[in-house]
């Protein structure tokens, strides 16, 4: 059976990779993670679960790194099926919206799912 590969075609839902690194966070007190930052991203990521966009997955590469994330730019990454492009802008607005711009970085990056290893839904 031959496999034909044609143009992409922009999928919906979006496959939408986010990279989170963290860049201020390491230089907040303690007290500031617990009390200012961290419910703040909490409020964030359960907004992106009312958006309608749905986690596949997260990968945190703390297991074999510390301090800056270097030449890699990012701490972890999230994977979501995501309903459209003006969720994705709102995804990364409402992040900025909080200030947590001053203690994380996030770049969505936009894609389909690969041929060859997930079926056409």
């Amino acid at each position: 059976m031959a496999i034909e590969h044609g143009a992409p075609q922009v999928p919906n839902p979006l496959r939408v990779l986010i990279l989170f690194e963290s860049t201020g966070w390491f230089q907040t007190t303690g007290e500031e993670k617990r009390e200012q930052i961290l419910p703040k991203l909490n409020d964030v990521l359960a907004a992106w679960k009312e958006n309608g966009s749905q986690l596949l997955g997260t990968l945190d590469r703390d297991i074999l790194t510390a301090g800056a994330a270097g030449n890699t730019g990012w701490h972890a990454i999230f994977l979501y099926d995501v309903p459209d492009l003006q969720t994705v802008a709102s995804m990364t607005h409402g992040f900025r919206a909080t200030g947590l711009d001053r203690y994380f970085r996030l770049e969505a990056i936009v894609g389909r799912p690969f041929f060859l290893l997930e079926e056409a839904k």
